[in-house]
């Protein structure tokens, strides 16, 4: 069975962020950022697959500090901040809230970017 693509993924997120999946629940807002940071996560596979696929095998803390010496600094700064914000709002804890439909909506933006982002170093490599 094949992974969904990017766009079936940023459909779903739209989906979910139009309100048009009703079957979510209350849980609607920590699956979008699950998909976000699955999102993230594939774009990273995507560029280790092109560069250096033998890292696609390692814990993704792992990956992202490889990725200073593949995307540089700035990007690999951007990427970790990024999933970090995601894994924790798509981990439930009592005392907080669940992300609001602005901060999705911010890192829906950030996660296109940073698709294109990563797309770009893994083009420069190849």
């Amino acid at each position: 069975m094949s992974r969904p693509s990017m766009i079936e993924r940023m459909d779903t997120v739209d989906l979910l962020l139009a309100g048009s999946v009703t079957a979510a629940g209350g849980l609607w807002s920590r699956a979008t950022a699950w998909i976000l940071r699955i999102a993230v996560e594939q774009a990273v596979d995507d560029l280790w697959l092109g560069v250096a696929p033998a890292l696609v095998r390692c814990p993704m803390r792992a990956q992202l500090i490889a990725l200073r010496a593949f995307a540089g600094p700035d990007v690999a700064a951007e990427v970790a901040v990024l999933w970090t914000a995601l894994s924790r709002a798509a981990h439930h804890h009592d005392y907080e809230l669940a992300p609001s439909v602005t901060d999705l909506r911010r890192w829906r933006e950030q996660t296109i970017a940073i698709i294109a982002r990563l797309d770009a170093v893994g083009g420069c490599r190849e």
